[in-house]
């Protein structure tokens, strides 16, 4: 005959069993993994093998965070740097010299970033896609976003100018400043083509899709 107290002793034990099961299966999902450092190296693993790694070489502060099994790594020498990547993807940011740069990655995506000498570095990746942001010198900016598998997105700024590459749905750009005050802007989709500089003539080949290009070197497109 079963009694009161040996019944409650089953229900409890069975919901001992499904806290159980919901707690391996919340620690097997995995949640961000995060480092902070202002000074030293600081690096984690995630409980899904995601890995981030802040690092401060000198001074400054370096952030990175990861999950869904992904990679961050952010790097400071005298700059701030940011990283996030999530769902497979892989995020890397580095400054130096009072620059500062972000690295964002997102659903099997890559995004390098870097901010040198008080320039910033801004990169996007999303959907797959590929985004280079470089600034090297003189307070300039670069910033660089690529949306969907097989896009690539490249900026590069090494002085006191604005580049700017945006690639959307398996297209190319890049961009390009080297002088004072100039500027490049290049934009593709669809499977286009777009190369904007400062100091040189612009390329559009827009395919299928759009290019467009808008610099201080030249325009093309719509």
């Amino acid at each position: 005959m079963i009694t009161l107290h040996s019944r409650s002793l089953a229900l409890f034990g069975l919901a001992s069993v499904l806290l159980f099961a919901l707690s391996v299966g919340t620690a097997h999902a995995g949640k961000t993994v995060k480092c902070i450092s202002n000074s030293g190296d600081v690096p984690k693993t995630g409980t899904d093998g995601s890995t981030c790694d802040a690092n401060v070489v000198t001074s400054g502060k370096a952030k990175a965070s990861a999950s869904g099994v992904s990679q961050a790594d952010a790097n400071a020498t005298g700059g701030s740097a940011v990283a996030n990547a999530t769902k497979g993807s892989d995020a890397d940011a580095s400054a130096d010299n009072g620059g500062s740069s972000n690295a964002t990655a997102d659903k099997g995506s890559e995004a390098n970033a870097e901010g040198d000498n008080a320039s910033t570095g801004t990169a996007v990746a999303t959907g797959g896609g590929k985004a280079t942001a470089l600034a090297t010198g003189g307070g300039g900016v670069a910033n660089a976003t690529a949306k969907g598998a097989t896009s690539t997105a490249d900026a590069t700024s090494s002085a006191l100018c604005a580049a700017q590459a945006t690639a959307k749905h398996g297209s190319s750009a890049d961009a390009t400043c080297s002088t004072p005050a100039g500027f490049a802007f290049a934009t593709a989709t669809n499977g286009g083509f777009a190369s904007a500089s400062d100091t040189g003539p612009p390329i559009c080949t827009p395919g299928s899709g759009t290019a467009k290009v808008r610099s201080s070197g030249g325009n093309c497109g719509h």
